[in-house]
């Protein structure tokens, strides 16, 4: 990989299955209450090693509903 490019991100549906079982991937169409259900599934993982985890703590955290 060039020091100029980008790195791949995959991107999957925030109400699909794979955002469930997959911790490297970024959401789409992610909601406050799917961003809740998403961090409770996900709430063993350390959001530093998980993105799922940590988009979904960063959308409740800017619509105030952590």
């Amino acid at each position: 990989m060039a020091s100029d490019s980008l790195p791949d991100r995959t991107f999957v549906h925030a109400d699909g299955k794979l955002a469930e079982f997959m911790c490297q991937v970024s959401l789409m169409e992610l909601t406050p209450e799917r961003a809740r259900q998403l961090r409770h599934i996900h709430r063993f993982h350390h959001p530093d090693e998980c993105v799922v985890h940590l988009e979904a703590a960063y959308l409740l955290l800017i619509e105030g509903r952590w």
